[in-house]
This record gives C-alpha cells, sequence and structure tokens, in this order.
C-alpha cells in the first residue's frame, strides 16, 4: 500500500502557506492515497505557532513541524530546501514512504525529481513516485520547469485569495471575481491539455480536479460545451487555441505551441 508523505516548504509559500496547504488537502488527486506522512519546514521561532495550527486541522496521521534555522542575518533561504529534500529521499530510500508530495513554488526542487527519478524503481504504472504542487501565485514558477519537467508531474494549487495587500481592501464584485477564476481555468487547461487537437469535454476532468467547486464542474456533457464556448473560449482564443472545424456543430478545438507559450507565461 503506498505512503504517501507530504512536505511543505512554507517559509517558501510565505503569506500563502496556510491556504495553500488547505487547498492541496481539498483538491488531492484520486489517484493517490492521502497523505500519512505530514512535513511542515518552518522559521525556528514559529515552530510552536505552526504545530497549534497543523494539530487543528487533523490533517495527517503522522505530523511533524520542523524548524529550519537561520544562522545568518541575512537569512538562510536553502536551509528549509536542504532539509525538505534530505527528508523526502531518505524516507524514501528507508521505506518509510512509497510517495514523495513537495509543496513549494521554489524551482530548486527539480533537483529532487531528478535524484528521485535516478534512485528509485518507478511504479507499476511506469511513473516516479512523486508529485509537486505549485501554486498559482504570479511570478514564482521558473518557466524551465514547464519545459523540462513532465506535466503529469506538476499540479497548481488554486489560492483564491492572493495576500500582501492591506487588510481594509475591498472584496472584488462578484463578476470581477468569476472572470478571474475562468482565466484561471483557461490558463490551467493551457498547461494541462498537450499540444493537438481536443475537445471541450476533455478539460471537463482537469475543471473538477482543480476547480472542483466552480459551476462548471457540476454540468453534463451538453451543458458544458455550451456554457465552455461561453465562458472560456474567448480567453482561450486570445491564448492561441485554435478551432480546427468552425463550420460543424461539434466543434473541434487545437492547442498551439503559441498557447503554451502565452498561457504558461501567465502561470
Amino acid at each position: 500500500m503506498d505512503c504517501v508523505g507530504m512536505y511543505v516548504d512554507v517559509e517558501n509559500l510565505t503569506d500563502v502557506a496556510m491556504e495553500a496547504i488547505t487547498r492541496v488537502f481539498e483538491q488531492w488527486p484520486e489517484e493517490l492515497p492521502r497523505p500519512s506522512v505530514l512535513r511542515l519546514y518552518v522559521r525556528a521561532d514559529q515552530v510552536e505557532l505552526w504545530r497549534f495550527w497543523a494539530a487543528e486541522g487533523r490533517l495527517s496521521p503522522d505530523m511533524q513541524v520542523v524548524g529550519v534555522q537561520h544562522h545568518t542575518l541575512k537569512g538562510s533561504k536553502n536551509s528549509a530546501d536542504l532539509a525538505l529534500a534530505l527528508d523526502a529521499i531518505t524516507d524514501l530510500l528507508k521505506g518509510r514512504t512509497t510517495y514523495a508530495a513537495v509543496l513549494s513554488d521554489d524551482s530548486d526542487f527539480a533537483t529532487l525529481f531528478i535524484k528521485i527519478s535516478r534512485e528509485v524503481p518507478r511504479l507499476d504504472g511506469g511513473k516516479f513516485p512523486f508529485i509537486w504542487f505549485m501554486t498559482d501565485r504570479p511570478n514564482t514558477r521558473s518557466h524551465i520547469l514547464d519545459e523540462f519537467i513532465p506535466p503529469n508531474y506538476v499540479r497548481t494549487v488554486v489560492c483564491s485569495e492572493k495576500k500582501g495587500t492591506t487588510s481594509h481592501r475591498k472584496s472584488k464584485p462578484p463578476a470581477e471575481h468569476k472572470e478571474t477564476e475562468n482565466v484561471l481555468i483557461a490558463q490551467t487547461i493551457v498547461k494541462n491539455i498537450p499540444v493537438g487537437t481536443f475537445k471541450s469535454t476533455d478539460c471537463v476532468k482537469l475543471i473538477k480536479q482543480y476547480f472542483p467547486k466552480h459551476p462548471l464542474a457540476k454540468l453534463d456533457s451538453a451543458s458544458f460545451g455550451t456554457q465552455f464556448v461561453k465562458t472560456l473560449w474567448p480567453i482561450l482564443e486570445g491564448y492561441g487555441v485554435r478551432v480546427t472545424n468552425p463550420n460543424k456543430r461539434t466543434r473541434r478545438y487545437e492547442m498551439t505551441e503559441e498557447a503554451k507559450s502565452q498561457g504558461g507565461a501567465a502561470l
């Protein structure tokens, strides 16, 4: 039986960490068992605060908050990265876990993926026992990851609240919030649908996985196709997605390299 270890780079996630962790568990992939091991890597002076928060959430039967000591006044960015990577690979090699999941926007964990691919046997389905969760925060993900890390090893966590603004800011009007979420859905489609032809219904599983509470996730096939054309197609067309048979009722779309470039740059 698979034992998934979840390793969270809290320092990298800064003020979206709590929401990102909660969202990962809400959007957990159906094909994987939920994490039985959870490790949160935080600043050493915040350990007790995070222990209290994690214990209240009861996210995992084996939960540990790891305090990362900063040895210089300028900060030690790589301290948490090193501790997390060592724990993840050691747990796999020692058999304490059979699958490693990382939550971080730090591109340095590509090295961990490479190490796992070399040292840990593939699973029965041919995949390596690794999955990387990243948030949808802008300007945090290296484009190199999209080029070299296979997309089936990377999942985007949608954080609805963007932190860093004043606590007295006004909420977005409902229409504006809905439009923003539609853009995020379109970007997720561009990232995950491979180059080539596809149908609107090919996007249903993606929406149910990443946006399970969105109205599109609850529609039948016929209704979904209609709403897809109204809400998502204009955004996808703007990125460079094409229609291959515009004169036919059942549309076929084409994911292009241009769309990958345009939509990927927005993620």
